[in-house]
């Protein structure tokens, strides 16, 4: 039978190599994310007209390093989901904008904000939900 002392310390070891495992998909994270947002950046300047460059902002490249990472750390389902996710706020953020514009001739900025708000959780957890059920 084991004592206490063995126990602890083991447990100790194992909490300290995941609390190291997270750190280090953290930093490959932030890494791969910064790699990508500069390449995203340099297709963006040469991009014509310039209006268009924000489509090639930060957003798809953390997205792309992310789910990448998650890939490779947590497999396809966990990957699969996040996927699901940022489809599904992608949407609601298109609806959010759909709505915010007449919304902002009705009400005042605040409270179309909000309701757009609410739309586009309503939205992207309609798309969401089916998707991950």
């Amino acid at each position: 039978m084991p004592n206490r002392r063995e126990v602890t310390s083991g447990d100790s070891r194992e909490h300290v190599g995941f609390a190291r495992r997270m750190i280090l998909i953290l930093a490959v994270k932030g890494l791969a994310g910064g790699v990508l947002v500069v390449c995203f950046a340099l297709i963006s300047e040469a991009v014509k007209p310039q209006r268009f460059a924000g489509l090639f902002g930060a957003a798809p490249a953390v997205a792309i390093a992310s789910l990448g990472v998650t890939l490779a750390t947590k497999g396809a389902h966990d990957a699969h989901e996040n996927t699901v996710g940022m489809l599904a706020g992608s949407v609601g953020m298109a609806a959010y904008a759909l709505l915010a514009v007449p919304l902002l001739r009705r009400l005042s900025a605040p409270r179309a904000a909000f309701v757009a708000l609410a739309g586009w959780g309503l939205i992207a957890g309609a798309v969401a939900v089916p998707l991950l059920a």
